[in-house]
């Protein structure tokens, strides 16, 4: 690719993250879903507010968890792990922008509201428990964040105290639907993490951050393709980083309910490039995939991702 093209490609895919970011938010600023599960998330933070503006975190949902994006199948890997990670809410749910990478293709697929965010997954008391608990997070992030801080620090501390004393290794996933540069921001996370031998990774979309990643050695980044960042795989492969890709491949599980009925093509070609692939629903632990310049292939989830027109979901199946 010559210059003049890698700049135009450059070009239209800013105008494009530029856009994507504008009808996002507008999107977000009148989906009355949103607005509600917003305003009691408030709430709940303004009630567990002491008089000297402390929060009592007893009154607030904790900073990290577990869910089946992250825990799926791990059960199957040789070691004894757990995964856990931070579930911000992602772009502009919560009110800020937790997702400077994101595309089109990439917000309107998002995770967040499959399996237990699933919209209508709403409590007796009318209350979306999970989208509010990750408003919550995301906006103490964002106004509270010294206290944040030292919260999320308290909790991996513990966390991996307790599966330490059972000889269970931790890995930590700090953007489980965000992309925020903790990396940048919030360097005492890292600096605990290898402390406690805790193995960091996450899917990113910034390819800035793949290239500047000031923890290599256990900061694992995997690039994430969308439908208008694949001007970005040279680099991300030079750097060291898998590429993950979201494809129609059916997510029907074999007899064993395990292993998955159709498996991922041994090697993929996306836009003249072709290399080896690892099925990244066998677990989600990318550190421990063990090999380089491949594509992780994903298998798309979720019901609206069935309609993507954007190309986010690359057809190969």
């Amino acid at each position: 690719m010559n210059t003049l093209v890698k700049e135009k490609a450059l070009d239209t895919y800013k105008e494009q993250s530029r856009n994507a970011l504008r009808d996002i938010k507008e999107h977000c600023e009148s989906d009355q879903f949103i607005i509600d599960c917003r305003h009691i998330a408030y709430e709940k933070i303004n009630n567990a507010l002491d008089k000297n503006g402390k929060l009592v975190w007893s009154k607030l949902p904790k900073l990290i968890g577990q869910n089946t994006k992250i825990s799926k199948d791990v059960t199957n890997l040789e070691n004894d792990l757990e995964i856990w990670g931070l579930s911000l809410a992602p772009h502009w749910i919560s009110g800020f922008n937790t997702c400077n990478g994101l595309s089109l293709g990439c917000a309107e697929a998002c995770l967040m509201f499959t399996g237990m965010g699933q919209k209508f997954m709403i409590a007796t008391d009318g209350e979306h428990k999970v989208a509010i608990a990750r408003i919550i997070r995301t906006i103490l992030w964002f106004k509270y964040r010294d206290q944040f801080k030292s919260r999320l620090l308290k909790e991996i501390e513990n966390k991996a105290n307790n599966l330490q004393a059972k000889n269970i290794n931790m890995a930590f996933r700090p953007n489980v639907f965000s992309e925020v540069k903790f990396e940048k921001m919030f360097t005492e996370l890292f600096d605990l993490c290898k402390e406690l031998n805790i193995q960091v990774y996450d899917y990113v979309k910034d390819i800035k951050r793949i290239v500047e990643n000031p923890y290599k050695s256990f900061y694992n980044m995997t690039f994430s393709l969308s439908e208008n960042n694949a001007l970005f795989i040279p680099t991300a492969l030079k750097h060291g980083s898998n590429i993950a890709v979201v494809t129609d491949i059916p997510t029907n599980k074999a007899k064993d309910k395990k292993s998955y009925l159709h498996s991922v093509p041994s090697k993929l070609s996306i836009e003249g490039i072709e290399l080896n692939t690892i099925d990244g629903d066998s677990h989600d632990a990318r550190y421990l995939d063990g090999k380089k310049n491949c594509f992780v292939v994903l298998r798309g989830k979720g019901q609206t991702i069935k309609s993507d027109t954007t190309n986010f979901m690359r057809k190969v199946f």
